[in-house]
């Protein structure tokens, strides 16, 4: 899984932000420059496009607010962790550069006959090596075998992926039995140095595309279980091992960069991996990663106008956006759509009040809570909200309202074989179930309306729900665009509710917003009503991946939703509110939907129906994909590896650099074969 946090910079999920010079210099520029101005100065210089030059292309700087929180990419779930770890470590397959899926460990797999054996043939001689470039030992199938043990018994954040998956996994992993008998039970095997053999519950047609995602990584077992005694397999103990911390000599490397260094909220350095298998396609000698904070919009733009960074995001929430529009003419891009989704993810069992602008008033606080539980309040936020000044915030109109996303998923994950997008079959299952017609589409916005809004809310009061309603939503203070949306949310739906329903936007710093919105763990952790902080993308190419984030039983998100799942030591004490609120029923739409493995149209089509019931029973609202922004950029466009799952699309692999700003006309004409799609390899080999 991918969980992402609002605060992503814009524009750095589409990768273009870059720069010049050696790494060292380049941050110091990149600080020095933004430092020039405080951050609420407007800021235009009067540099000519002509004039904005890389003096060297081989080394990038990009602007981050991603920090490693950990290297042990086998257990951790959070995309802060992955964009960094995809570019350490290689796993059996990626994708190419027009998305589609490719060699890279594994030069192709078999299948058996019952689609229940998958066989991949590695790639010999792909060398480990330690931080300092080091060679340490050879990649071979044993890595996977002890990969996959080591996610498992260190109950990596991402190992539910592969239950009901990876024959005998998920008992494995959750019955305590960490013994070699036990393992031995588990669908998983070298037959030799270079064949790795999956056996799986039942066939997954996904399961290659699975491969590019970090729980199906290698590690190497000698150089893990040196690393502590609580690293050894078959008797795990995370308080006696220093694996995957954010120490560079606490891994071993094999994909196509080290990490030189981590300074916390400064800069963290890549170096290129010259032993790399697929060296030649490397061609960033050093990527480095600048934390900025947003406090400052115009730090990009500075530091772009400067030489330092390759790319930056042109922001409609600067006052001078026009004018930049009209300086940049002819130079300026859009980011692609991408397969991510935010929204407001409400909590539905708050039982923390630390950071609140209300509920030390009971009354209010218990109100809110049965408001919450209440569909028709649900709906009366959802039709309030005006997503598009929201979006325009950080976007121009045209940008902002492609951005709007309807559905808890990506509507272009997978086709029917008549060529239906999946997006097509959500708006229809909707259809069948309320005999609506609304179109669920990319860039619609078929809620908004203060009529229905207000008459929503006179339904949840004939339901015994009583107003005024407040809703704490953590926001941090000094991030700019986060704290323009907050307060365009707050507009929008405490205009259209006249003043009913009211948005508290409790201000808090950033370590702590991500601290209870982003990395907790614990249900009774999450310290708000509703929450605009998280976002997800998917792991493989199939519904199931969004699906089954909000299963009641084993979903990630139940967390943020202040529910437990079954790894609580309570689970089944909030059953009554997952009832009420729509879950049950959408867990088993989503159940019927995985058992289907025979027929894929029926299996995209049954996934609908839960994709469908979540938006009429609106126990979350889909609001948008990740930000997308208007930029310009010294990054040639679509050199680098591509994709909407897994973890390709963070490797820096491909990538080159143009001394000169793209134009407009070179981004599209290099578009125009984008889309064409390449020629896939075939990855299939007969048996």
């Amino acid at each position: 899984m991918k969980k992402y946090f609002a605060a992503v910079l814009a524009g750095t999920m589409a990768l273009t932000l870059g720069a010049c010079g050696s790494s060292s210099a380049a941050a110091s520029t990149a600080a020095a420059a933004a430092s020039t101005e405080a951050a609420d100065t407007e800021y235009m210089s009067d540099t000519a496009v002509s004039d904005i030059k890389l003096a060297d292309t081989n080394n990038l700087v990009e602007a981050t607010t991603y920090q490693i929180q950990q290297l042990d990419y086998l257990v951790t779930a959070l995309a802060e962790d992955h964009e960094y770890n995809a570019n350490f470590v290689d796993g059996l397959l990626e994708n190419d550069t027009y998305g589609n899926l490719a060699p890279c460990l594994a030069t192709g797999y078999s299948i058996s006959d019952d689609g229940l054996t998958y066989t991949f043939y590695l790639r010999p001689d792909v060398k480990w090596v330690t931080n300092t470039g080091e060679e340490y030992a050879t990649v071979t199938a044993d890595d996977f075998v002890a990969g996959l043990r080591h996610g498992a018994e260190f109950n990596s954040g991402t190992s539910w992926l592969l239950d009901g998956v990876i024959k005998g996994y998920s008992e494995y992993r959750t019955n305590g039995d960490w013994s070699d008998e036990a393992w031995a039970n588990v669908g998983v095997k070298a037959v030799d140095d270079l064949t790795l053999e999956y056996t799986l519950e039942k066939p997954t047609p996904y399961f290659p595309g699975m491969t590019t995602y970090a729980v199906l990584y290698p590690v190497n077992r000698e150089f893990l279980e040196s690393q502590g005694d609580g690293c050894t397999l078959g008797a795990p103990d995370q308080t006696a091992c220093s694996f995957g911390t954010t120490s560079a000599d606490s891994i071993l490397y094999n994909g196509g960069y080290i990490l030189q260094s981590y300074d916390e909220k400064s800069s963290t350095v890549l170096k290129k991996n010259e032993a790399y298998w697929d060296a030649d396609n490397v061609h960033m000698e050093t990527v480095t990663r600048i934390y900025d904070d947003g406090s400052d919009p115009y730090s990009q733009i500075r530091n772009f106008e400067a030489n330092v960074y390759a790319a930056a995001p042109i922001s409609a929430q600067w006052e001078n956006f026009d004018a930049y529009m009209q300086k940049y003419a002819g130079y300026t891009t859009e980011s692609l759509p991408n397969s991510s989704v935010f929204g407001i993810v409400f909590n539905f069992n708050r039982q923390t009040f630390d950071n609140t602008n209300y509920a030390t008033d009971t009354t209010l606080a218990e109100n809110t809570h049965n408001a919450i539980l209440n569909e028709n309040f649900r709906k009366a936020l959802r039709a309030a909200w005006d997503r598009e000044s929201y979006l325009m915030v950080s976007a121009p109109k045209e940008l902002a309202d492609a951005m709007m996303r309807n559905i808890n998923n990506d509507p272009s994950v997978v086709r029917t074989s008549d060529g239906t997008s999946y997006g097509d079959l959500v708006t229809a299952a909707y259809a069948e179930r309320t005999g609506e017609s609304v179109d669920l589409s990319d860039g619609q916005n078929p809620w908004y309306s203060k009529d229905d809004a207000l008459a929503y809310i006179e339904a949840a009061k004939s339901e015994g729900v009583q107003f005024p309603i407040h809703l704490d939503m953590l926001v941090p203070e000094t991030h700019k665009r986060l704290v323009d949306q907050g307060q365009s949310l707050k507009k929008s739906v405490e205009e259209n509710t006249d003043g009913q329903i009211i948005i508290e936007l409790v201000m808090r710093d950033m370590d702590t917003v991500q601290q209870i919105a982003y990395y907790n763990t614990d249900p009774a952790g999450a310290d708000y009503d509703i929450s605009t902080f998280t976002g997800w993308s998917p792991d493989y190419p199939d519904p199931k991946s969004f699906v089954d984030i909000y299963s009641p039983t084993s979903g990630y998100y139940m967390t943020s939703c202040g529910l437990t799942d079954s790894n609580s030591e309570n689970y089944g004490s909030d059953d009554d509110i997952k009832d009420q609120v729509g879950l049950t029923e959408y867990d088993e739409l989503y159940h019927a939907a995985d058992a289907i493995t025979d027929d894929l149209d029926a299996r995209y089509e049954a996934f609908a129906k839960a994709d469908a019931e979540l938006v009429d029973t609106c126990f979350f609202i889909p609001s948008q994909m990740q930000s997308r922004t208007v930029r310009v950029s010294h990054v040639t466009p679509f050199s680098r590896v591509y994709s909407t799952t897994g973890l390709t699309e963070y490797k820096y692999k491909g990538l080159t650099l143009e001394e000169g700003v793209v134009t407009t006309d070179e981004y599209n004409k290099a578009y125009d074969d984008f889309k064409a799609g390449g020629t896939p390899v075939d990855l299939v080999v007969e048996k």
